[in-house]
């Protein structure tokens, strides 16, 4: 089954346990998270529920698995095999060794990259020499950039932390993607220093990815989409693939079709975020390291819906 078949029926059978008061953006991200998930799509989204319901009940002390990442959450650890008592444990553990180390809290993030580091550590427990390097990583693009620089960018800094290269080397690595990209007329800035993280990634030199990067902002905009920050993300991801820009993007387009089908209807930035995703998966196949770093992008997209509601929601009670 090709990976858009495949997204649609999981996230069919997730969306039809939703209760009219739950929101689908998770149950979306999910089922791209669960694309390689071995089951059917209807076992997939049985199993994806079950441990999502253990993971709710198991995180007494912290709210963020109580949210609707915990769907995410709980593909990916289908997905890998993992038990959920067992990485409830190691968060707990981890998060104690983030706050010895001084590491502002994150949150949701936090999760997400005890995730990732558990993931890159084939679910044995999180060494300390891993968390040493995530934070290193971190630190280092405090240093190029501190004024931008936040728990949000743990994810990446997770990931990056199974790269090769010290520290230093990949911070440098960051900052001259950054410039080249920021070179190419593209705005400085939050979404800038994540599409730098994601790029680095992908061993592609600096203005070459730059130069991809651009390329599909034009081919989009040739074809009439508006391209905002809020998309550079997204154009990161397809910048590793060494295709022309025209073609990717008319792909993403088509794409994009069937996920304005989805009911109920996403917005404007899930299509187009689900649907660069799904292509991805498509041109550039679904091994463990292009599948980690759209797992990784689905877990800080979520986030940052779910941060973003709970922002509306105290400036609505506030204004109450």
């Amino acid at each position: 089954m090709d990976p858009l078949t495949r997204f649609k029926a999981i996230y069919d059978a997730l969306n039809a346990e939703r209760g009219w008061w739950s929101d689908a953006s998770s149950l979306r991200f999910a089922a791209v998270a669960a694309v390689t998930c071995p089951e059917t799509p209807e076992g997939v989204a049985k199993t994806i529920r079950g441990v999502a319901e253990e993971l709710r009940k198991g995180a007494r002390w912290y709210g963020e698995l109580r949210s609707s990442i915990r769907f995410v959450v709980s593909a990916l650890l289908v997905n890998a095999g993992d038990d959920p008592a067992r990485f409830l444990a190691e968060v707990d553990r981890v998060r104690a060794l983030f706050r010895e180390r001084n590491l502002r809290r994150g949150g949701g993030y936090e999760v997400i990259s005890v995730l990732l580091l558990r993931q890159e550590a084939r679910l044995e427990p999180i060494p300390e020499a891993s968390v040493a390097r995530f934070q290193a990583i971190y630190e280092e693009m405090k240093r190029h950039h501190w004024w931008l620089t936040g728990p949000e960018d743990f994810p990446f800094c997770a990931l990056l932390a199974g790269a090769r290269g010290g520290p230093m080397e990949i911070g440098d690595t960051m900052e001259a993607l950054y410039q080249a990209l920021h070179t190419e007329s593209l705005s400085a800035g939050d979404p800038l220093q994540t599409a730098a993280s994601i790029l680095a990634l992908s061993g592609v030199e600096p203005r070459i990815a730059a130069q991809r990067f651009r390329d599909l902002v034009d081919a989009f905009r040739q074809t009439g989409v508006a391209i905002w920050q809020s998309d550079y993300d997204e154009l990161a991801v397809l910048s590793f693939l060494d295709a022309p820009a025209r073609d990717v993007a008319d792909h993403v387009l088509r794409r994009r079709e069937a996920m304005e089908a989805l009911r109920p209807k996403p917005d404007r930035l899930v299509t187009f975020n689900l649907a660069s995703s799904v292509a991805f998966l498509e041109l550039a196949g679904t091994d463990p390291a292009t599948k980690e770093l759209i797992d990784a992008k689905a877990l800080k997209d979520l986030q940052a819906v779910i941060n973003a509601q709970r922002a509306a929601a105290a400036a609505a009670a506030g204004s109450s």
